[in-house]
């Protein structure tokens, strides 16, 4: 008898566990946010500066503290054309970490944000050698922590720069220049893979899983009711 109470409980234990864990998958597929990729300048000459912001927009996160306070995330470019120069932070957000690809940062206060904003700046030259032409810049994997759990961004982002000859008229690195084309349809993300969360899958396996459980849950509750009765 004292066995089958231990069996009782460790078999009511799990239970609770797994829809614990079910459940709180159910509100983890809710979480989303999508990145931001803007470019200084759409053209530069050999040699110039192109300087690349980051930023965080609709953060729409119910998990944790309904917010990103970390993130980590790929940044793909030709090495032939440009050659990587430094990182920055912008706002609360603290100087990034960037190896081999990989670009890592944290608010400086270890606290959520939840609004559109800038997040940080990754700053290329292009090398004296850079074939002509178009080059793009691209932000992959990005993913934001909720300090509970990791939330992959809606889609990739990418940005395409034009690299000009020296002797045109055109300076890519002219701040003066008409910023109002780096926001116009089609100069961000126009190579976005469109990468989101399989929500629907996710949410059947997330019902499937709930509806098992609670029939095995019934079944082992009328079976130890029996069992008492006998």
């Amino acid at each position: 008898m004292k066995n089958m109470k231990k069996i009782k409980k460790i078999i009511g234990i799990s239970l609770m566990i797994l829809l614990l864990v079910v459940t709180t998958k159910v509100y983890a597929v809710n979480d989303s946010f999508g990145t931001t990729l803007k470019a200084s300048s759409l053209q530069a000459k050999k040699g110039d500066n192109v300087t690349i912001t980051i930023g965080l927009k609709d953060i729409a996160i119910e998990t944790a503290e309904n917010g990103i306070g970390s993130y980590t995330a790929n940044i793909k470019f030709d090495p032939s054309v440009l050659e990587y120069v430094s990182v920055n932070g912008i706002g609360k957000w603290e100087k990034p970490l960037y190896q081999s690809g990989i670009i890592t940062g944290n608010t400086d206060d270890a606290e959520v944000v939840k609004t559109t904003q800038d997040i940080a700046t990754i700053t290329f030259r292009v090398k004296e050698d850079a074939k002509l032409g178009e080059t793009t810049i691209e932000l992959n994997n990005f993913s934001g922590s909720t300090a509970v759990i990791d939330v992959p961004a809606k889609s990739n982002e990418s940005i395409k720069v034009s690299i000009i000859d020296n002797n045109s008229g055109n300076n890519g690195d002219n701040n003066n220049s008409d910023s109002s084309n780096v926001n116009k349809p089609g100069n961000i993300g126009n190579e976005s893979t469109g990468r989101l969360p399989n929500t629907g899958v996710t949410d059947n396996i997330v019902f499937i899983a709930i509806v098992v459980c609670s029939i095995f849950a019934i079944i082992f509750f009328i079976r130890m009711k029996v069992l008492n009765i006998k």
